[in-house]
């Protein structure tokens, strides 16, 4: 193997990496949208992620 197929090689594997990471983010998120639609008021009660803040952080500042 040359160094210009390793080098192939790292970049597509290095690209596959980064879309999982990415399907793996998705889902997460479509289920924290789940979650918070099912039950809108109990995030707020708990004191998590405020409804009116969408950059993610928590009442408490603290960025999850």
């Amino acid at each position: 193997m040359r160094y210009v197929d390793a080098g192939y090689v790292i970049a597509l594997g290095a690209l596959a990496l980064y879309a999982v990471v990415l399907l793996l983010r998705h889902r997460r998120l479509e289920r924290a949208a789940a979650r918070r639609t099912a039950a809108p008021g109990l995030a707020a009660e708990h004191g998590s992620v405020r409804a009116d803040d969408a950059s993610g952080a928590s009442a408490r500042g603290v960025r999850r």
